[in-house]
């Protein structure tokens, strides 16, 4: 009977950790498919941080239109107070609606995956939008907000529901660099657990174009 037990044990233990390094495996691919990204377009890097968080972020340009860029997007965040890493990727369009000088609205489809404190393991297929207004007359402020919207039919995993959002400020510094401050809640049900924060803080940044 022990030796049986003790199989069992071992044989939990083995999955578990392959489960865990498939999950870190998934977290890793999404960030790095930004390598996948022509650079023959311009694009963008972010960094934001606070004593206890960090997010990395990264945009590229894959095509211009008439009425607006087509825009791949790559992001890392890391939270210590809620032990979460997640990596996500977007794709969608922003442009300019109108004549409205300086404000950009996009639309795109954004992949969330990661885990968080005792194991629970996330990945949501959501929508997101965007606002940017960043007028000439401000000299050099600017202003965004973002929403991302995963239904509990598009959540795998631990994840039931998934929402994301986020307010900024910013200042440009130097023609390709800016200066933020910017907040972010990232909420969401587990199966076992509802209202959830991955990511509830406020974080100084820097960001450049390229």
């Amino acid at each position: 009977v022990d030796m049986v037990e003790n199989r069992f044990s071992t044989n939990l233990l083995m999955s578990k950790s392959f489960e865990g390094a498939n999950m870190k495996s998934v977290v890793l691919s999404l960030f790095f498919l930004s390598l996948l990204v022509s650079p023959a377009w311009a694009g963008s890097f972010s960094l934001d941080f606070n004593d206890y968080s960090t997010q990395l972020g990264f945009a590229q340009k894959l095509n211009t239109q008439t009425y607006g860029d087509t825009i791949a997007k790559v992001r890392y965040l890391y939270n210590d107070d809620s032990r979460t890493n997640l990596a996500g990727v977007a794709v969608g369009v922003i442009g300019t609606p109108g004549n409205v000088d300086g404000l950009n609205l996009g639309i795109d489809v954004a992949l969330n995956g990661g885990e968080t404190e005792a194991d629970q393991e996330v990945l949501a297929l959501g929508l997101g939008f965007l606002a940017e207004y960043a007028p000439p007359a401000l000299r050099g402020f600017g202003f965004d907000g973002h929403l991302i919207y995963s239904p509990e039919i598009f959540t795998f995993l631990d994840s039931e529901d998934y929402i994301e959002w986020g307010v900024g400020a910013s200042y440009q510094v130097l023609p390709t660099a800016r200066v933020t401050l910017a907040f972010q809640n990232i909420q969401i049900d587990f199966k076992n657990r509802n209202g959830f924060d991955l990511d509830e803080t406020v974080r100084f940044g820097i960001s450049f174009d390229f």
